[in-house]
């Protein structure tokens, strides 16, 4: 693959027709002509925060500046792609705060690769001492180990030498406890004599399990199967077991006096009283039957005494899927805790119904966990400041105004305050990552007593020269009638009273966040598909949490997304913007049942679709990993007399119906088993379905040539089957070789649908 800046030849999209202007950071901004289109490898190459939950999609908060201890300095970690040699490099850089109106320039403390999944420096954080940052970080190919950096001499110790990578950790204060959670070691279990005689037993393995065994070069990545251990200065680490599941998606928090670990986990078996809970989206893993050995999709606050070493339940309760955050408090002697629930242990009617229906913010005391009560109220924990007492608490989601609220406590208890009771801290400069959907981000800080702000780091001064779409938030009726929204990118050559192609990505929008690609890095490639001419819009799944739950994992959900597609091209179609028989489809995680359901039940035509290394609703993926989702969106099991309910609703048993060129990706050793009922069944329908396998890749993936295969793979795939494009790159040759035949496929499906048509291509 060449990996040049004209990775996209624009030269059949005709003449621009018109100059985007971009506008930029700054309380000034500016104004630049764009010279050229945003390609997959600008996206690869952009420089971001490297934060894993705005990774994960969260938006930036306050803590993009990392100050120390005594508020004299701040660091930020920055990470962009490297193409040429297919790694991520992280940096952290040093700010001076005194200064920072005046000399904003920081100090680069370190630098380093990763060319795993991994991140290359994650999690850094001050010790006590005011110059000490520890991190877990990983170089050029090494395991992940947890390492300590002196920010006055630059000198970096190495704290921790596991024999496999570390995947999360935290530090005391004072840096004298240590805890982490590490990969399992691999273990040989097909080379064996023990194998060789009895064969080996399955019980809870899944399938990819097994690949896994027989590969041990595999990375592991994104499992919960995470080691824990404890390690005290001086001393040597020591395991802290449980049959309870870890991953390092999951909260893992030392105390600020080191005697306490919170942590969250995947339960192995979800207690049956913890059925009396009435959380909409998470009852039914609850109540589902359980196989032995498998982690549920229930998860429990755990926490252990790093004396003792003792790990116990923290509450005798869930935590929701929504609000959840903590905060601990100065002294380490407690911790507040938003979006779980509260144990059931309580007599008086009207407080235990409450508990059965809503999640509380909680205040749990280290030694004698008990429990007080702080609000009702859906809010999520921000920040519990030392020095006033102030807990700072959030309220609001998706497009609603977001609320703030403080509660401090006295010898009465916990009160709700005013702003005021902010007054008085020694930090007034906050750090802030600034963006929205034409903005890339860009990091400010801002003095609050004297209302002064400055851009302190433009993260991407080189997107001056490029040619971004502009996007705008767009809200339209789907077909059944429900409010939808999303964000559509208007190709920069766009001109009114022509039509374009148009491809729908699916899985979130969120208008205060720049997504140069879309959500996540796999599959998506917005700004450059706008860039050849194609209209693509960002759906977002429901407009509210209400919404979410009263479709989510019911028989309704599929035909509620369908119906968002299909509205979204009647109303793109109305305004004349687009070519509805040039639309594309592309569905990632959760939204690949959505894009498959879609493919078999719309009445509406696709030109082109791909089914991005997610859950499709179907009867192989129901049998290779058990989920219980199946049942829920299926109407029941696929025996007996629920099994005309999956002959109707299951999208793998109407594959018949599928007109669509369908590109299937899967990412992770053996996970090419989760796509095998599409492609299997349209390969023996003789539909074309093209297949790409990523077989060390992760969900969201973040390596940069796998990223290039995904997101440009889609680009060619979409501008073949949309536009009639092929890329000349001579490398890319037996691609178009392959896609050729799957067009001879296509012509014949065309000609065989033209003598009995089963769909219109406009809605009666």
């Amino acid at each position: 693959m060449k990996l040049t800046r004209g990775l996209l030849n624009l030269g059949k999209l005709g003449v621009v027709a018109a100059i985007l202007v971009v506008a930029c950071q700054g309380e000034e901004g500016y104004e630049s002509i764009a010279k050229n289109p945003v390609t997959i490898a600008d996206a690869i190459q952009m420089t971001r925060w490297a934060d894993k939950d705005y990774f994960l999609g969260a938006g930036a908060s306050d803590q993009v500046g990392l100050f120390s201890p005594d508020h004299t300095k701040f660091i930020v970690t920055i990470q962009r792609g490297n193409l040429l040699n297919n790694s991520n490099e992280y940096s952290i850089l040093l700010f001076t705060a005194k200064h920072i109106f005046d000399k904003p320039a920081p100090e680069l403390l370190v630098t380093m690769s990763s060319s795993s999944n991994q991140e290359a420096i994650r999690g850094a954080r001050w010790l006590s001492d005011n110059r000490s940052i520890v991190f877990l970080g990983s170089n050029r190919g090494s395991l992940s180990q947890v390492y300590q950096l002196n920010s006055q001499t630059k000198r970096i110790e190495r704290l921790t030498n596991h024999p496999t990578s570390i995947v999360a950790f935290d530090v005391s204060e004072d840096g004298h406890e240590l805890v982490y959670e590490a990969v399992p070691p691999v273990k040989n279990v097909l080379n064996t004599e023990e194998t060789d005689r009895n064969g080996v037993v399955i019980t809870s393995q899944y399938p990819s399990d097994l690949v896994l065994a027989a590969c041990a070069s595999c990375e592991r990545s994104a499992r919960m199967d995470r080691d824990l251990y404890l390690q005290a200065k001086g001393r040597s680490p020591s395991k802290v077991t449980t049959q309870d599941f870890l991953t390092e998606y999951l909260p893992l928090s030392m105390s600020p006096n080191g005697r306490h670990v919170l942590l969250q986990a995947h339960l192995a078996e979800v207690p049956s009283r913890w059925s009396r809970y009435q959380d909409v989206g998470l009852h039914p893993y609850i109540v589902e039957r359980h196989k032995y050995g498998i982690p549920s999709n229930v998860t429990t606050y755990l926490v252990v005494n790093t004396k003792t070493q003792e790990l116990k339940p923290l509450i005798d309760a869930p935590v929701s899927w929504y609000e959840h955050g903590f905060a601990w408090a100065g002294d380490g002697s407690s911790i507040v805790l938003s979006g779980t629930y509260m144990p059931l242990d309580v007599k008086e009617p009207e407080e235990l119904r409450l508990r059965e229906q809503s999640t509380a913010v909680i205040e749990v005391s280290m030694d004698t966990r008990k429990i007080v009560k702080i609000t009702d109220q859906p809010l999520t924990v921000k920040s519990w400041d030392e020095q006033t007492g102030v807990l700072l608490l959030e309220g609001g989601e998706g497009d609603k105004p977001h609320t703030v609220q403080r509660y401090q406590k006295d010898a009465s208890g916990w009160k709700q305050v005013s702003a005021q009771s902010d007054q008085g801290k020694k930090q007034n400069l906050r750090v802030t990552l600034e963006e929205n959907i034409n903005i890339p981000p860009a990091i400010f800080v801002s003095d609050v007593t004297i209302g002064r702000k400055a851009l302190i780091y433009d993260l991407n001064p080189q997107f001056k020269n490029l040619r971004f779409a502009k996007e705008e938030s767009i809200t339209w009726k789907a077909s059944d009638g429900h409010e939808s929204r999303g964000g559509i990118y208007i190709p920069p050559d766009y001109k009114p009273g022509s039509r374009y192609p148009l491809v729908i990505q699916t899985h979130g929008y969120n208008k205060e966040r720049f997504w140069i690609d879309g959500p996540w890095d796999s599959a998506f490639a917005a700004q450059a598909l706008a860039n050849c001419g194609i209209f693509v819009v960002q759906t977002d799944e429901v407009t509210s949490r209400e919404e979410y739950k009263k479709f989510f994992g019911t028989g309704q959900e599929g035909r509620h997304e369908m119906s968002m597609y299909e509205g979204l091209i009647d109303e793109l179609d109305k305004r004349g913007m687009i070519d509805r028989e040039k639309v594309g489809v592309i569905g990632f995680s959760r939204t690949v049942y959505h894009t498959a359901y879609t493919l078999t039940h719309s009445k509406y035509d696709f030109a082109a679709a791909t089914m991005a290394d997610g859950f499709d609703g179907g009867y192989v993926n129901y049998a290779l990993f058990q989920s219980s989702d199946s049942l829920r969106v299926n109407g029941g099991t696929p025996f007996g007399g629920s099994l005309l309910s999956w002959m109707n609703n299951a999208p793998g048993f109407n594959l018949e119906k599928v007109k669509t060129p369908v590109r299937i990706e899967m990412y992770g050793p053996g996970m090419f088993l989760g796509g095998w009922e599409w492609f299997s069944g349209l390969s023996l329908l003789n539909k074309p379905v093209d297949f790409v396998w990523l077989p060390n890749g992760t969900h969201l993936l973040v390596k940069p040539w796998e990223r290039m295969t995904s997101e440009q793979g889609n680009v060619d795939w979409f501008r073949f089957w949309l536009q009639g494009y092929e890329d000349p790159d001579p490398e890319k040759k037996q691609q178009y070789v392959r896609w050729r035949h799957l067009r001879d496929l296509q012509d014949t499906e065309d000609k065989a649908s033209a003598q009995t048509p089963a769909r219109v291509s406009k809605p009666n």
